[in-house]
């Protein structure tokens, strides 16, 4: 587990809000204050969507990207919200992509990789986490997502630095 600073609050909210850069991980909680708090729960009732959206819906939780405009629609205009915290996670096949090509071995084991994007007093921070089913003392999950991470806020030219 890491934690990122985030040295440029506006050029990530940009991408956080606007950009699809975050798309493809899955919401699995988060909530927003500004002049209320605005709470969100991604997990998908099935028994709400018919057999064609049950079909595109595999996840337990919603992407980002179908519940980002929501969000964008509470936070947009002149005024910084107060603080929020969402809580991302790596789809499956995302997961199981990432363990192939960092070529990390969690056997039976089906770990959840996530993001908390959090901002409060000003600051923003990204904090990496893992959880698995099984206990273990071997950390080469958390080193690779924790790399993963790195680079990926590089590759979306967003400046961090850890702490």
């Amino acid at each position: 587990m890491i934690s990122l600073k985030i040295l440029e609050m506006n050029r990530f909210m940009g991408k956080f809000l606007k950009g699809e850069n975050f798309d493809g991980f899955l919401l699995k909680e988060g909530f927003l204050r500004t002049g209320m708090e605005y709470r969100f729960q991604g997990r998908l009732f099935p028994e709400y969507f018919n057999a064609e959206e049950q079909e595109r819906h595999t996840e337990e939780y919603t992407y980002w990207g179908e519940v980002k405009p929501f969000v964008f629609e509470l936070v947009k205009g002149k005024r910084t919200p107060l603080a929020f915290s969402f809580t991302l996670l790596l789809s499956k096949n995302d997961t199981a992509q990432l363990l192939a090509r960092r070529q990390v071995n969690v056997g039976e084991d089906s770990p959840s990789l996530f993001l908390q994007m959090r901002f409060e007093h000003g600051t923003g921070r990204i904090i990496t986490g893992t959880a698995r089913n099984t206990f273990t003392l071997d950390k080469s999950l958390d080193e690779a997502w924790d790399v993963e991470v790195q680079q990926l806020m590089k590759a979306m030219e967003l400046a961090v630095e850890e702490e």
